[in-house]
């Protein structure tokens, strides 16, 4: 029983961790002139953030990719975005 709800208690943290992750990484394309305007979809999952969505450029991809690599926390990204 005791290692059940130590497993719950981790499970939520990283819940937690994940969201402060992709909320971090958002709010990052947010204040990036270049990123703002777009519709990119942010997930993360034990650290490891998932980018979907397009954008209009390599640079721009790759600056994504940049950004969510900054922020604590994350273990890998996973670029998927696609270029108009």
């Amino acid at each position: 029983m005791g290692d059940t709800l130590e497993n719950k208690a981790d499970q939520a943290g990283q819940a937690i961790d994940d969201a402060t992750i992709t909320a971090a990484i958002k709010g990052k394309y947010l204040l990036d002139d270049t990123l703002k305007g777009l519709q990119i979809s942010v997930d993360t999952d034990q650290g490891v953030v998932v980018l979907t969505g397009s954008v209009q450029s390599d640079a721009a991809k790759a600056l994504a990719t940049q950004l969510a690599q900054g922020v604590e926390g994350v273990v890998r990204v996973d670029n998927q975005l696609t270029i108009q």
